[in-house]
């Protein structure tokens, strides 16, 4: 049964998942929004948590600079296993790959560089 409109469970109700790359660690991170407006995320066992004006929904783009997120898309909180999740993963996979060759050839050009 669902919570009953008014009440704080009710307020509490997440409803919608935000997914987004994390811009420090490449991984795919997810952020619950309430039906009151707030954001919460766990990232490398910390608990984050954002307030959005009451009563306003969250877009991409708040949910992007509030938690350093890119590629940030929703869906609703019923919908598992997204085809677009997947997408998600595999272009954070590339980006971290990307990020380990520059870090190499970066390397390599201080190192030549003597």
């Amino acid at each position: 049964m669902p919570p009953r409109k008014g009440t704080k469970d009710y307020q509490n109700e997440i409803i919608r998942v935000h997914y987004g790359i994390n811009n420090q660690t490449l991984g795919v991170q997810s952020v619950w929004e309430t039906r009151g407006g707030k954001l919460a995320s766990m990232s490398a066992g910390h608990h984050f948590r954002h307030q959005c004006v009451a009563g306003n929904i969250a877009h991409s783009d708040v949910v992007s600079v509030a938690f350093d997120l890119t590629g940030v898309f929703t869906l609703p909180v019923e919908v598992e296993n997204h085809p677009l999740v997947n997408e998600l993963e595999e272009k954070a996979s590339i980006m971290r790959t990307q990020r380990t060759h520059d870090a190499f050839r970066e390397v390599l050009s201080i190192v030549g560089a003597k």
